[in-house]
């Protein structure tokens, strides 16, 4: 575990339950403290209403309610998240869309090795 990185706080939005409890054991293994949302609304509305602060957002694209597109586009416009980076994993690859680089910090195309999206997250930081 790398000592750096203990006390982060990621938050993992992933309508997916077993996907994301699978990441959540690889991240807390990491050092994070880490927070779940199912969707990029419930995602939005939980650090609206948290003191905490999250480090680094890693989020699904399609999602039901608010997909994560819509989610990282929020947080980029609300001077309060906009320097959070944002990780986005998705089935849709999306790597030459200029739109998707505007509110992403790094793109990951699934399936990756854990180990490529803890690296990716590391480096956003």
């Amino acid at each position: 575990m790398d000592g750096l990185f203990r006390g982060r706080t990621i938050l993992l939005v992933e309508d997916n339950v077993d996907v994301r409890t699978i990441f959540s054991e690889v991240f807390k293994n990491e050092g994070y403290r880490v927070m779940e949302a199912t969707n990029g609304r419930e995602a939005y509305d939980l650090m609206m209403g948290s003191d905490d602060s999250v480090n680094v957002v890693l989020t699904d694209l399609r999602m039901p309610i608010m997909d994560g597109f819509e989610l990282a586009t929020l947080l980029k416009n609300n001077p309060r998240f906009s320097s959070i980076p944002i990780v986005l994993q998705s089935e849709t690859p999306l790597k030459n869309s200029w739109r998707a680089l505007e509110v992403f910090d790094a793109l990951l195309v699934k399936p990756c090795l854990f180990a490529e999206v803890v690296s990716t997250v590391k480096a956003v930081q």
